[in-house]
């Protein structure tokens, strides 16, 4: 069976794989303590009520204790969508690497982020807020577009080498940008509507991705 590694050079900023370098030191238990606190804060009082404060009040501190691990809030929160991200990387990994490689494995990719969803739905809150803090601070947009080029990479090689398709690396990539906004559409529309909840949003996506490859039930 195809390890999930092979899917493609990983282009996600590298400050994810190295947030915490693998091994926590005393330093990084409390970063780590302090980002799952702003990550309830974010996610239950809202990015204007999230600071020092609150962040300090709920793991029992003070917040010069938080101020001496983050110099500023900006730093919080892309420490936090960092994390998240290797969280979700984590999940998606586990997940993928059970399929074996071809429409298993294209499944097995679009299953991951509502599997991490449901797990992480505080996670998942933060993820929409930082969709909106990519459209006024560039920082954010540079980080998301890091993101969405390492999706992009990995879809379009499960397309390529999983699916078998005979098509220019240029189409491949258009269908991979397609399926993962497809997806990252369809769980903002479950999350923010009443329009269909996660489960459908993910049997719709494989619906479509089974019509589009001609796959006959693998997204049952």
């Amino acid at each position: 069976m195809e390890k999930v590694d092979t899917v493609g050079p990983s282009r996600i900023d590298p400050k994810i794989l190295e947030l915490f370098e693998f091994k926590l030191k005393k330093g990084d238990q409390k970063r780590l303590e302090i980002i799952h606190a702003a990550i309830e804060c974010l996610a239950t009082i809202g990015f204007e009520m999230t600071t020092y404060e609150s962040i300090a009040k709920l793991i029992g501190t003070r917040r010069a204790h938080v101020n001496y691990y983050f110099k500023d809030k900006s730093e919080i929160i892309l420490s936090c969508i960092h994390y998240i991200v290797a969280n979700y990387q984590q999940t998606s990994i586990k997940h993928i690497d059970q399929a074996r490689l071809g429409e298993e494995m294209l499944f097995h990719y679009i299953e991951a982020p509502f599997i991490w969803a449901k797990e992480n739905p505080e996670e998942l809150s933060v993820m929409l807020l930082f969709y909106y803090l990519c459209n006024i601070r560039g920082e954010y947009k540079e980080l998301h577009d890091q993101i969405r080029d390492g999706g992009v990479t990995r879809i379009s090689y499960i397309l390529k080498n999983g699916l078998n398709l005979k098509e220019s690396d240029e189409n491949i990539n258009l269908q991979a940008k397609t399926i993962q906004n497809l997806i990252s559409g369809s769980m903002m529309d479950a999350a923010t509507t009443n329009l269909k909840s996660m489960r459908q949003a993910e049997e719709d996506i494989k619906k479509f991705v089974s019509q589009l490859y001609k796959i006959q039930g693998s997204h049952k």
